[in-house]
């Protein structure tokens, strides 16, 4: 396989990004960004390169996009995530390609990823909802910004991001500047099973709000969102 002729390889942080030189339709290239067909590759040896994988992985159809994690001295930290142009090979490759690895003696497994993409941030006692909001912007875009007001001027804040990686890069980046929210704030990813999360505590009144107009009366509606710019 010529490997330059079809992918481009760069590294940001700790991952390094094979990505496809292939020009694709707007709406398939959309439905990528946002996630679509994604897979996670666990078990990935140190002495396994993204190039192999990507040559035994290429089998099953052409590659849009691999995300393979390095730790500080750049060896794998033995996850990867891996997507085909073609989202509906995922399905294949979760019946087909854990079996080519181990018969190329390399024991990877492959599962369908979740593509986490919310993040939790509370005990903020620095700022109130508003500037919460113009700080996060300042370090990644956001889809959504969604607060819940546990307790009084108690919020519970959390930020929907495009896919995985923005949710990581963001996550990575605040970690860096937590200290700035207050001694006790605290990021993460947010749980699936979290009262608050999207998928299982998602308040019916949730309100959207300007950022120029007051807070709502918890007393009426404990959650308002803003959405990102």
């Amino acid at each position: 396989m010529d490997f330059e002729s079809k992918y481009h390889k760069s590294q940001v942080n700790g991952t390094i990004y094979i990505t496809t030189r292939q020009v694709l339709a707007k709406d398939v290239q959309e439905s990528l960004d946002l996630g679509a067909g994604e897979l996670f590759l666990k078990y990935i040896h140190k002495n396994i390169s993204p190039e192999m994988i990507i040559d035994i992985a290429s089998e099953l159809g052409e590659i849009y996009a691999l995300r393979y994690k390095i730790d500080f001295s750049g060896e794998s930290r033995g996850f990867a995530y891996l997507q085909y142009i073609d989202k509906n090979i995922k399905y294949k490759a979760l019946n087909q390609l854990s079996q080519k690895f181990i018969n190329k003696n390399l024991d990877i497994r492959v599962f369908n990823s979740i593509n986490a993409r919310e993040l939790l941030l509370e005990r903020v006692k620095a700022f109130n909802p508003i500037q919460v909001y113009h700080e996060m912007r300042k370090l990644s875009p956001f889809i959504m910004m969604r607060v819940f007001e546990h307790r009084p001027q108690r919020f519970f804040y959390i930020f929907e991001y495009q896919n995985n990686e923005a949710a990581a890069s963001a996550h990575r980046d605040v970690r860096n500047i937590i200290r700035m929210f207050g001694p006790q704030a605290y990021i993460s990813w947010l749980d699936r099973c979290h009262p608050v999360s999207s998928r299982y505590g998602k308040s019916n009144c949730c309100q959207e709000l300007d950022l120029q107009l007051q807070l709502p009366d918890p007393s009426k509606c404990n959650c308002f969102r803003f959405k990102g710019n």
